[in-house]
């Protein structure tokens, strides 16, 4: 998806290609709401659905509805979203490119809300040193385990080592089901994995997934560390 880029550190939101965008600067809130059966955003005080209030580099989120629950998608995350139920107020969303869905089903029931880049306070060396060598080989099995959910956050399933064989294997260099278990294992070892009894290696690879999505180990730009072409 293409990236808008708010100026004035201002909050852009995009209902569909026919609506203009609008621009919400910093401190400002708009009204979203139906008009016609079709998603509204504005200044009309008719739009009763719920606010969105620009705040920093983050924005605010109402839902002024007496029921349902608004959902919102954190586009470039891996499957992170936030819950707004009827009658919150100033909910803070934090993601900085969001699908806002409003209602269960088909048709125009959503839109996009494009944030302002967020501040970091990372210095010169600040970073440290990193948990995983992305050069490695170890690396790339837990690449090849997350692809599904970053190709599409809601994709549940994780490849099985064989699958990661099949994706990782060159010609010039083999990657047998065995070895794929090792790396597994190493990996676990390595983000204090436990498994508790009877816990099968299936287990394990959710387990790893669902940590390195979590806490950022693992991201979409990584995705090109791995050969071949996408599993259909």
């Amino acid at each position: 998806m293409p990236r808008a880029e708010p100026t004035a550190r201002s909050l852009l939101i995009c209902v569909d290609e026919r609506s203009p965008v609008v621009e919400v600067p910093n401190g400002d809130s708009v009204l979203f709401g139906w008009r016609g059966g079709e998603i509204t955003v504005g200044t009309d005080q008719a739009l009763t659905a719920g606010r969105i209030h620009a705040f920093g580099d983050y924005w605010l989120m109402s839902n002024c509805g007496a029921v349902g629950t608004y959902c919102v998608e954190n586009l470039e995350g891996a499957g992170e979203y936030v819950k707004v139920r009827a009658g919150r107020v100033g909910v803070p969303i934090p993601f900085e490119l969001s699908r806002v869905t409003l209602t269960v089903g088909a048709g125009g029931n959503s839109f996009t809300v494009y944030a302002p880049e967020r501040r970091t306070t990372a210095g010169p060396g600040g970073a440290g040193i990193p948990l995983l060598d992305e050069e490695s080989r170890y690396f790339q099995v837990l690449v090849c385990l997350c692809e599904p959910r970053l190709r599409d956050c809601g994709v549940a399933a994780v490849p099985t080592p064989a699958q990661v064989s099949a994706r990782l294997s060159a010609a010039d260099r083999p990657l047998g089901r065995s070895a794929v278990n090792y790396h597994i294992d190493y990996l676990a070892t390595k983000l204090g994995i436990v498994a508790p009894r009877g816990m099968t290696r299936a287990w394990k690879r959710d387990t790893l997934v669902t940590l390195a999505l979590k806490f950022d180990l693992v991201r979409p730009e990584h995705l090109g560390l791995i050969p071949g072409p996408v599993p259909a």
